[in-house]
């Protein structure tokens, strides 16, 4: 049997790893390497090959799956850059706003803007007695005003715990 190069395939081998292709498509758990001996067995059953062969026919259909994905994303990724620059060309006279949106939209594409977030500052939760202070404090801490500042008043907190009517 002569040696088969994958330059030289014939109509039948193409059609075949277009069918293998399908089934991964199908079922994308196939692209798992744990799944080879399943697959493997689909193929063997199906065209009535031997193991090797049907080996064959997977890898090849696998690197065509990866070609495929590849080449969509790419065609994505340029999709999505001219419609941004259409959009950007619509907008730039009319609206600035608009416009640096779209430019950072763009460049986030491009990658030049990263998503990491770091927090470097501390949250310190304080649990305070609101029953404690007067209208008046309780006005004072509203309008944005510190709880530590407003608790040094004595015109902002009741002297005992039993309320301002006692």
């Amino acid at each position: 049997m002569p040696v088969i190069r994958d330059d030289e395939h014939t109509d039948i081998v193409w059609s075949r790893v277009d069918a293998v292709v399908s089934l991964i498509l199908e079922n994308s758990r196939y692209l798992e390497s744990k799944r080879n001996g399943e697959l493997n067995e689909k193929v063997m059953e199906k065209f009535d090959v031997s193991e090797r062969t049907a080996q064959r026919y997977v890898a090849m259909a696998k690197r065509e799956v990866r070609r495929i994905g590849k080449e969509n994303k790419e065609k994505a990724f340029l999709r999505a850059i001219r419609d941004r620059e259409y959009l950007l060309g619509k907008t730039k006279k009319h609206d600035a706003k608009l416009a640096l949106e779209i430019m950072k939209d763009r460049d986030k594409l491009f990658g030049l803007y990263s998503e990491n977030v770091n927090h470097s500052g501390a949250l310190t939760v304080k649990n305070v007695d609101m029953s404690r202070f007067t209208d008046l404090g309780l006005q004072r801490i509203a309008a944005g005003e510190p709880v530590e500042k407003v608790m040094l008043d004595p015109a902002c907190i009741l002297q005992n715990t039993g309320g301002a009517d006692e």
